[in-house]
C-alpha cells in the first residue's frame, strides 16, 4: 500500500479544520504545521488528531517554508507521495485513493489534482476553472496537490526567498514542465477549496499580482531572461495604469534588486536538467 503524507499549514483556521483533516485522516498520515495561530487551531489538532505530526511555530512563516519542511519530511521518511492541502480545503470520500491510483497508472504525471470546487460542489473554483479547460494544463493551485516522491526529488522544493507566500505554485509548475513532467487533473476525484473572494487592499493586489507575477515570469527557464525582463517592464506600465498607482514602479525597484536571486534560481533549475 502506498504511503501518503498530507501536509497542512494552519493559521487561525478553526472554521475549516475539522472538515479538512477528517477528510484525509483515515487514508494518510498527517503533518500539520501551525503558523502561530491564536484561535486554538494547534490545540484542536493535538486533541483530535493525536497521530498527526504537529509542529507549533512561534511565528507565522508563510506558505513555502512550512510546506518545504513537510515535503522534506516526506522524502526523509520514505513516503511515496506528499499531498499539499490548504486549511480551507477538503476532499470527497475516496478522492485521495483515486488520485494515487491515477498517479500509479500515469508515471509521466508529476503533479495531480482533484477537481477543485466551491463548497457544496456547485461549481469549479474560479481560479481553478481558468486553467482546467485548456488543452494542456500547465498550472493548478496548490490547495490540492498530490506529488509523487520521484517528482518531488526531480523538481525540488519551493524557493523560500523569492516566493515566501505567493507564486511558489506557479514557479513549481513551470519547473515541472521544464523537466518534461505533466500535470493531471482527475475528474473522478472531487474536492473543495472554500475560500471567500474578499475585496483586497490595492497594496496587496499589486504585491501579489504584479510583484509576485513578475518574479514568476523572470524565473521561467523556458524563456530567456532578457525577454522576460522586457515583458516585466511592459507589465509594470500596464499594472500602473490598471491600478492608477505608482506602486508597480516601486516594486520594480525591488525586483531589480532581486535579479541576482532570480539568476541563481534559474541556474539551479538548469543544473537539475
Amino acid at each position: 500500500m502506498k504511503r501518503v503524507l498530507v501536509i497542512v499549514v494552519t493559521h487561525n483556521g478553526m472554521h475549516w479544520l475539522e472538515r479538512c483533516l477528517s477528510s484525509v485522516y483515515a487514508d494518510a498520515d498527517l503533518y500539520v504545521w501551525d503558523n502561530d495561530s491564536t484561535d486554538g487551531s494547534a490545540d484542536f489538532v493535538q486533541a483530535n488528531y493525536p497521530a498527526a505530526k504537529l509542529i507549533r511555530s512561534a511565528e507565522n512563516l508563510g506558505f513555502s517554508i512550512p510546506n518545504n519542511k513537510g515535503m522534506q519530511y516526506a522524502l526523509d521518511k520514505g513516503y511515496d507521495f506528499a499531498y499539499l492541502l490548504n486549511q480551507d480545503a477538503w476532499l470527497e470520500a475516496d478522492a485521495l485513493g483515486k488520485l494515487v491510483a491515477a498517479a500509479d497508472a500515469n508515471p509521466a504525471l508529476g503533479l495531480l489534482s482533484p477537481l477543485q470546487m466551491t463548497d457544496g460542489y456547485q461549481s469549479l473554483d474560479k481560479n481553478f476553472n481558468k486553467y482546467y479547460h485548456k488543452k494542456e494544463i500547465k498550472f493548478v493551485m496548490a490547495a490540492h496537490w498530490l506529488i509523487p516522491a520521484s517528482a518531488l526529488r526531480r523538481v525540488g522544493l519551493f524557493n523560500e526567498e523569492l516566493f515566501p507566500l505567493w507564486g511558489q505554485d506557479d514557479d513549481w509548475c513551470q519547473r515541472l514542465d521544464y523537466y518534461g513532467l505533466k500535470i493531471g487533473v482527475i475528474p473522478e476525484a472531487r474536492a473543495v477549496h472554500d475560500r471567500a473572494y474578499r475585496k483586497e487592499e490595492k497594496e496587496t493586489l499589486v504585491r501579489r499580482n504584479y510583484y509576485t507575477g513578475s518574479l514568476v515570469r523572470l524565473v521561467d527557464c523556458r524563456r530567456p531572461l532578457w525577454e522576460r525582463f522586457l515583458f516585466v517592464i511592459c507589465f509594470t506600465c500596464v499594472k500602473a495604469v490598471k491600478y492608477a498607482s505608482l506602486l508597480p514602479f516601486k516594486y520594480l525597484g525591488v525586483i531589480i534588486g532581486q535579479l541576482p536571486l532570480v539568476k541563481n534560481h534559474r541556474k539551479g533549475i538548469r543544473s537539475r536538467a
